[in-house]
């Protein structure tokens, strides 16, 4: 849990008594609707949602809980603010809208004779070792001028096909920039338009991991498991994910990994020598299916080496 929603827990245990954790990393309260005997209220304060599996009452935030349950209004008011900072943050973070750099040229688009245009696709094809088929598949381009001048722009788009981030890497080893990125939250799903949530998902690092990983891959664009992406996988109920990130990378999502496992999904750590892009994607199939499960014990083992 992060800080908000262990506050909301700390005020619904005061209003309500204290809850069990359940097996799904929701929390299960006396129901005071119906007033059952058991523990059939179920809350989870990462989604901020509510349900009684008696009386069937529901609801999509903490503060509502509080509301229909006569909580005294400077309770429902203070677990208000703490479920709208959530609201607000992402609210914020979606205002500014990124887009492409006007310099950005789709390499299928470039011109034979720029120096630029060859050299942008040296360093996919020779040095990055993409295939022209993964070129056009994420619609990579690249930048002759500009701020990302020199640099191949990797694009990220959304589930309806918008525009949520883009990376920039330097396609010259002399350039004192090796990569850009644009001044965007990053707390979106990386390349969400080519995932199906149905199977498998592949956690990494960087565009290029989830590149050369191919299937189902998802970049964080960092070392942190963010919130969107988070409540996600828990939505679309994933059942399965292989977690692919270096090793300080994976001490940072200890703490979402644990949330994975405690909502029944089957969590595995890929045990990297190299980040994935330089591993290369034959040998990442064979790491990822010979990837035991992990659980809480392993996990335990991990915060220790924190």
């Amino acid at each position: 849990m992060d800080v908000n929603q262990a506050q909301l827990k700390h005020i619904v245990d005061g209003h309500l008594g204290t809850g069990t954790p359940g097996n799904k990393g929701e929390t299960a309260y006396y129901c005071p609707f119906c007033n059952h005997h058991k523990k059939k209220l179920q809350v989870n304060f990462l989604l901020e949602k509510f349900h009684c599996w008696v009386c069937n009452t529901k609801g999509n935030s903490i503060a509502n809980l509080l509301k229909k349950s006569n909580a005294a209004k400077h309770i429902i008011q203070k677990a208000f603010e703490l479920g709208s900072r959530k609201t607000q943050s992402t609210q914020h973070a979606e205002a500014a809208q990124v887009t492409l750099p006007e310099e950005y040229i789709p390499i299928w688009k470039g011109s034979p004779n720029s120096p630029h245009f060859k050299n942008a696709l040296h360093y996919l094809t020779e040095v990055r070792g993409l295939t022209k088929y993964d070129i056009l598949k994420y619609q990579i381009g690249y930048c002759e001028s500009g701020d990302y001048g020199g640099m191949v722009i990797i694009p990220s788009y959304d589930e309806h096909g918008a525009l949520n981030f883009f990376t920039g890497r330097s396609f010259y080893k002399e350039a004192s920039r090796k990569h850009n990125n644009p001044d965007v939250s990053k707390d979106i799903i990386g390349f969400e338009n080519l995932i199906d949530w149905s199977q498998p998902i592949t956690l990494v690092e960087g565009a290029f991991d989830a590149i050369s990983t191919k299937r189902n891959a998802i970049p964080l664009f960092g070392k942190i498991i963010l919130n969107k992406l988070q409540i996600k996988i828990i939505e679309q109920r994933v059942k399965q994910i292989y977690i692919a990130l270096d090793p300080d990378a994976v001490s940072k999502s200890v703490e979402a990994m644990e949330m994975f496992i405690n909502n029944g999904i089957d969590v595995r750590l890929v045990n990297l020598q190299k980040d994935p892009n330089d591993t290369g994607f034959v040998e990442m199939r064979k790491l990822i299916e010979n990837t035991p499960s992990i659980d809480l014990f392993d996990l335990v083992t991990l915060k220790m080496a924190i």
